[in-house]
C-alpha cells in the first residue's frame, strides 16, 4: 500500500469488487421482479378465497360457540352450586368441630347449656345434611366429648375459685384484724410515750433558766387530759405532778438567778471599794514620794547655794560662776533622772489601772496618760 504500484493494484481490486456487487444486485432484481409480481397475484387470490370462506363460516361458528358457551355456563353453574352446597355442609361440620373452643374458659353453666343444645335431637334436624349426615353425627359426638372435658375443667376451676375466694376473704379478715390490733397497739404506745415524756419533762429542765422552765410549764398547761382517751387519769396525774415539780424548779431557778444577781452586785461593789482603796493608797504614796523628792531637792539646792556662797567668798567671781553653773547642771541632771524614773514607773503602772466610770479614777487615768505623753513627747 505504501508503494505506487501496490496502491494502484489495491484500487483496481476495489473497483472490480464494486463492479461485481453492482452486477450481482442488478441480475437479482431483473430475475426477482417477475417472481414478486406472481407472489402478489397469489396473495391477492388467497385473501379473496379466505374472505369468501370466512363469510360463510362465521355464522355457523358463532352458533357453535354460543351453544358451547351455554353448556359451559350451565356446567359452571352446576359446579358452583355443588361447591356451595359442599362448602355449606363443611362449614357447618367445622362449626360443630370448633364449637368446644369457645368454651375453653367458659363458666360451667354455659358449658352445660352447650351440651344440652348438642344432645337435643332438634340440633341436627335444623338442616338437611344429605350425604354428610354421618359426619355430622360424628362431629356432634366428638364435640360432646370435648365439652364434657371442658365442663369438668370448668367445675374444677369454679371450685378452686370458690376456695381461693374463701381463703382470700379469711386472709383479708385476718390482715384487717392484725392491722386493727397493730393500730391499737401503736395508738396506746403513742399515748404512753406522751405520758412518759410528760413525766420526764422536769428532768429535762434541770439546769435551765426561768424562761425555759416557764415555757415548758405553759406547754404542759396547754395539754388536755381528754386527748389521752382511756389514759386520761394517768395523763392528768402525770401533768399535775410534772407541773408541781416544774413550778418548784421555777421558784428555785428564780431564787438562784436572784442570788446570782445579788452576788454579782456585791462582787462589783467590793471590787469598786478595793479599787478605790488601792487608788487612794497609791495616790498618798505618790504624793508622799513627791513631797520627799521636793524636800530633798530643796535641801540639795540650799546646800549647793551654801557651798557656792562659801566658795564665792574663797574664790574670785569667775570661780564662783563656774561652780554655780556646775551646780545648776548637776541639779538639772538629777531632775531629769528623777523624771525619767517617774516616767518609767508611770508607764509600768499604767496597764494595771482599769478604766472606770468613777470620775476620780477616770481623771487619774487621763492625768497619767497626759504625763506619759508629755514625758515621751508623744501626741495624745
Amino acid at each position: 500500500m505504501k508503494t505506487p504500484a501496490g496502491n494502484k493494484t489495491a484500487r483496481e481490486f476495489v473497483q472490480r469488487c464494486v463492479a461485481t456487487r453492482t452486477a450481482t444486485d442488478e441480475a437479482y432484481t431483473n430475475w426477482n421482479r417477475p417472481i414478486l409480481e406472481t407472489q402478489k397475484r397469489v396473495r391477492d387470490k388467497r385473501d379473496e378465497i379466505l374472505t369468501s370462506v370466512k363469510a360463510i363460516e362465521q355464522p355457523v361458528k358463532d352458533q357453535i360457540d354460543a351453544e358451547q358457551k351455554r353448556k359451559d355456563e350451565e356446567r359452571i353453574a352446576k359446579a358452583r352450586a355443588e361447591s356451595a352446597r359442599i362448602s355449606a355442609h363443611q362449614a357447618c361440620l367445622n362449626a360443630i368441630a370448633t364449637l368446644p373452643r369457645n368454651y375453653l374458659s367458659a363458666p360451667s353453666a354455659d358449658v352445660e347449656a352447650a351440651i344440652r343444645d348438642l344432645e337435643s335431637p332438634e340440633y341436627l334436624r335444623q338442616r338437611d345434611w344429605e350425604e354428610y349426615a354421618d359426619q355430622a353425627n360424628e362431629a356432634v359426638v366428638a364435640a360432646l366429648v370435648t365439652l364434657l372435658g371442658h365442663l369438668e375443667n370448668a367445675r374444677a376451676r369454679e371450685e378452686l375459685a370458690v376456695m381461693k375466694a374463701q381463703q382470700e376473704a379469711e386472709a383479708a379478715a385476718r390482715r384487717a384484724k392484725e392491722a386493727k390490733a397493730e393500730a391499737e397497739r401503736k395508738r396506746v404506745a403513742r399515748i404512753k410515750e406522751r405520758i412518759h415524756a410528760i413525766e420526764l419533762s422536769p428532768s429535762t429542765c434541770v439546769g435551765l433558766g426561768v424562761k425555759q422552765i416557764k415555757q415548758r410549764i405553759d406547754s404542759l398547761a396547754a395539754e388536755a387530759a381528754d386527748d389521752f382517751a382511756e389514759f386520761q387519769s394517768e395523763a392528768g396525774a402525770a401533768i399535775e405532778a410534772a407541773l408541781g415539780n416544774l413550778n418548784t424548779m421555777l421558784e428555785a431557778a428564780r431564787d438562784a438567778e436572784e442570788l446570782a444577781q445579788l452576788r454579782a452586785d456585791k462582787a462589783r461593789r467590793e471590787q469598786a471599794e478595793k479599787d478605790a482603796a488601792a487608788r487612794k493608797v497609791r495616790e498618798e504614796r505618790e504624793a508622799k514620794e513627791a513631797a520627799e523628792r521636793a524636800e530633798r531637792e530643796a535641801e540639795e539646792r540650799r546646800q549647793a547655794e551654801a557651798r557656792a556662797a562659801e566658795k564665792k567668798r574663797l574664790r574670785d567671781e569667775a570661780e564662783a560662776r563656774r561652780r554655780e553653773q556646775e551646780a545648776a547642771e548637776a541639779a538639772a541632771r538629777r531632775v531629769r533622772e528623777q523624771a525619767e524614773a517617774l516616767l518609767a514607773l508611770l508607764i509600768e503602772a499604767r496597764p494595771h489601772v482599769v478604766a472606770s466610770t468613777d470620775p476620780v479614777r477616770g481623771g487619774l487615768i487621763e492625768e497619767i496618760d497626759a504625763a506619759i505623753a508629755a514625758g515621751t513627747g508623744a501626741e495624745q
